[in-house]
C-alpha cells in the first residue's frame, strides 16, 4: 500500500493501492474494544489511474452525510428506541415493555456502552415477579441493545445470554378474565376457537383432533369425549359449559369437514377451498400470535389456554378427583384404578360454574 498524501484534516487523503489510486475520508467514528477507545470509520472509492483523479474525487465522497453518534444512557436509548419502535405494534404491547423497562431503574442513567450483562442480569434476578415480565425485560434489553448497535453507540449486546428462568419449570400465564373477554368480543377469525379451548381445557394438539363424533349429548349435559396424551388423559369425557354451547352448535352445523375445529383454507385470492386440519405450528405463527398483538395481549402462549381453564376449575367449587378427572392429570388415573370413579354429573357441576 502507498503512502498516504498529507493533507488537512478534514480533507480527505489520496494514496495508492496496487497499481492504482484510492480516495478515501473519514465519515465517522466507532467503538473499538475498550469505552472510551474510537477508530474511525472510512469511506474509500478506488480504481483512479492517477493521484490527481483520486484527489479530485474526494469531494464527491465528502457529500455524504455525516451523523456522530456517541453512546447514550440506557434510558434515553430506550426512550429513542421507543419512538420508533411503537409505530409497529400497539399500545398495549409498548405498555409491557415500558412495564419491564422499569426494573432496570438501577441502570436507566449508566451509559449503554458501559452496561454488562452482569449488570443487566443483577435486574433480572431482583425483579419480585415471575418469569413471563422476566422474558419481557429481556426482551425490551435486547431491542434497546440492537437500536445501539445499529447507532454505533456499542459493539455487541450485552443481554443476549441472560437467564430468565429454567425451560422445563416454564409456567405459562393464564389469560385474564378481561383477556379473554377481549378474546371474545374482537370478533377476529378463530376468536371463537380460542374461547372454546380456554373453555374445555384440552391440548392444543387434543383440541385440533377432535371430530364431530366426538361429541355427545345425555339429556342436558353435553360433552366431548377425547384426549391422547396419557393414560388419563386418553378418551375422557369433558361437559362442555354453557357458555360455549352456541360455539359447539355452530360448529357441529358446519358442512364439508367431520372436524370440530378445522383449519380454514383458502387460496392466494383469499377464496375459500375447503377444510383441514389445523397444524399446531400454523396455528400458532399465522392465527395466535397476530391476534395476541392485535389485542395488546404480551407474553401469551397457546398453552395459556389450558392454564386459564385450569384456573376456572381452581376457582370452582367441587371434589379433587373430578377436577383431575377433568384436567386429564395422570394421578387421576391411579385414584380411578383404585378408588373411587367420576360420573358425568360431577364434572358437570364443576364446569356449569364456569363464567
Amino acid at each position: 500500500m502507498g503512502k498516504s498524501k498529507s493533507r488537512g484534516n478534514g480533507q480527505g487523503t489520496a494514496y495508492k493501492r496496487g497499481k492504482s489510486w484510492e480516495a478515501r475520508i473519514v465519515i465517522g467514528w466507532k467503538l473499538a474494544g475498550e469505552p472510551e477507545h474510537c477508530v474511525p470509520v472510512y469511506k474509500t472509492k478506488g480504481g483512479f489511474s492517477t493521484k490527481k483523479e483520486a484527489i479530485l474525487y474526494i469531494s464527491e465522497l465528502q457529500k455524504l452525510k455525516i451523523i456522530d453518534h456517541k453512546p447514550e444512557t440506557f434510558q434515553k436509548d430506550y426512550e429513542f428506541w421507543k419512538e420508533q419502535y411503537e409505530k409497529r405494534v400497539t399500545a398495549k404491547t409498548m405498555e409491557g415493555y415500558a412495564g419491564a423497562f422499569k426494573h432496570f431503574s438501577s441502570i436507566h442513567y449508566k451509559r449503554i456502552d458501559t452496561i454488562t450483562a452482569v449488570d443487566l442480569q443483577q435486574c433480572i434476578n431482583d425483579c419480585p415477579h415471575g418469569k413471563r415480565t422476566k422474558q419481557l425485560m429481556k426482551v425490551v434489553a435486547g431491542l434497546v441493545f440492537k437500536y445501539a448497535i445499529d447507532a454505533n453507540q456499542v459493539l455487541k449486546d450485552a443481554s443476549a445470554n441472560l437467564y430468565v428462568g429454567d425451560d422445563e419449570t416454564t409456567h405459562y400465564e393464564p389469560l385474564s378474565e378481561e383477556e379473554l373477554k377481549r378474546i371474545e368480543e374482537s370478533g377476529l377469525d378463530y376468536s371463537d376457537y380460542i374461547v372454546a379451548m380456554c373453555y374445555l381445557g384440552h391440548r392444543p394438539t387434543e383440541f385440533w383432533s377432535f371430530k364431530k363424533s366426538d361429541y355427545h349429548k345425555d339429556g342436558e349435559t353435553r360433552y366431548l369425549v377425547g384426549g391422547i396424551k396419557t393414560e388419563a388423559g386418553k378418551d375422557r369425557a369433558v361437559t362442555i359449559p354453557p357458555k360455549i354451547v352456541p360455539i359447539i352448535e355452530r360448529r357441529l352445523s358446519v358442512i364439508g369437514t367431520d372436524l370440530l375445529f378445522p383449519r380454514i383454507d383458502r387460496n392466494r385470492k383469499g377464496e375459500f377451498v375447503g377444510y383441514s386440519i389445523m397444524p399446531e405450528r400454523y396455528f400458532n405463527k399465522f392465527i395466535w400470535k397476530p391476534m395476541m398483538e392485535k389485542l395488546g395481549i404480551i407474553g401469551k402462549v397457546p398453552y395459556a389456554a389450558r392454564h386459564t381453564y385450569a384456573n376456572k376449575i381452581k376457582k370452582a367449587a367441587g371434589d379433587e378427583k373430578d377436577k383431575a378427572a377433568l384436567m386429564g392429570h395422570a394421578s387421576y388415573e391411579t385414584t380411578r384404578k383404585h378408588y373411587q370413579t367420576t360420573s358425568l354429573d360431577e364434572i358437570k357441576a364443576i364446569t356449569d360454574q364456569f363464567g
